[in-house]
């Protein structure tokens, strides 16, 4: 069984991945920006090519690299940022590595995924407005105004908050993806699709780009005082990450999206925002615009 794999180096991707190269039947093959940081245990385990999701030229040479079939496909790779950044085709850095770079990796393999095989995407409950996470909320998927933030005319003019709307409205894009390609590849009926909300996960890496001290808080302080049904830990939702991409149970996954509650994942409903078929087909055609391929 060949998986491929971003986001395998720290959190409950680095937890997935252990778990996942453990298993006798498993060929794991990782992308990672700098191969030579990959945990020395995991990279003994398994195949690590380079990739940079922030760069759309590598993260076709990684699929270039990569022979059929492909029985698993997992994007679990992500970042959050405080400041405006940008990719280096242009756009807009979350948006541009959390969605666009999935995106184009998911349309180059889709031809070598195996007719059983399964795709997970890493997105997130700060998504739904229901939720209440606390993060700013999407407005919209519009790829333009994500991408190029300058042209949303209801853009936030602090950083820190455009830095976390664009995460949030990054793991809507996630999630609308998968919805989008359950419907697009009706003719491929063994084909898994699913999304993935490994709940709220402190101390893991995704709040490296925080200020210091905010940054340690997140680390250290935080997986000790918050609790609640939403809230998880990297070794349980890595677990259920590395679940969804083999266990028996989660095979037939048709534009699932599995969200964790109390420590187990639940077939959870999206927001009223990612079930808008209109707004997904456009991301969809959008997306394939900015990353050079046919809608």
């Amino acid at each position: 069984m060949h998986i491929v794999m971003t986001g395998a180096t720290s959190g409950i991707g680095r937890e997935a991945a252990l778990r996942l190269a453990a298993m006798p039947d498993v060929r794991l093959t990782i992308g990672a920006r700098s191969p030579d940081a990959v945990p020395p245990l995991l990279a003994d385990k398994a195949t690590v090519l380079p990739l940079d999701l922030a760069d759309l030229d590598s993260a076709r040479a990684f699929a270039d690299e990569l022979a059929g079939p492909v029985d698993a496909l997992i994007g679990n790779a992500g970042i959050q940022l405080t400041r405006p950044m940008q990719s280096v085709q242009g756009y807009e850095l979350t948006f541009a590595t959390n969605h666009l770079a999935h995106y184009l990796l998911l349309r180059l393999l889709e031809p070598v995924l195996a007719p059983d095989a399964r795709v997970v995407l890493t997105a997130s409950g700060v998504h739904d407005p229901a939720m209440k996470t606390g993060m700013p909320a999407p407005r919209h998927a519009r790829a333009e105004w994500l991408a190029h933030p300058e042209r949303d005319l209801q853009r936030d003019p602090s950083p820190g908050t455009a830095g976390r709307r664009a995460y949030a409205s990054s793991k809507l894009c996630n999630l609308m993806t998968v919805l989008e390609a359950a419907r697009r590849w009706a003719d491929r009926p063994g084909l898994s699709l699913m999304a993935f909300d490994p709940g709220f996960v402190p101390g893991t890496g995704l709040a490296r780009a925080y200020p210091a001290p905010l940054a340690w808080m997140f680390r250290r302080v935080l997986p000790l005082v918050v609790r609640g049904r939403g809230v998880s830990r990297a070794p349980i939702s890595g677990a259920a990450l590395a679940a969804l991409a083999t266990a028996p149970q989660y095979g037939s996954g048709r534009g699932v999206y599995w969200s964790m509650d109390n420590r187990v994942p639940i077939d959870r409903t999206p927001s009223s925002l990612a079930q808008d078929r209109a707004a997904a087909a456009a991301l969809w055609d959008d997306s394939a615009t900015m990353v050079g391929l046919a809608a």
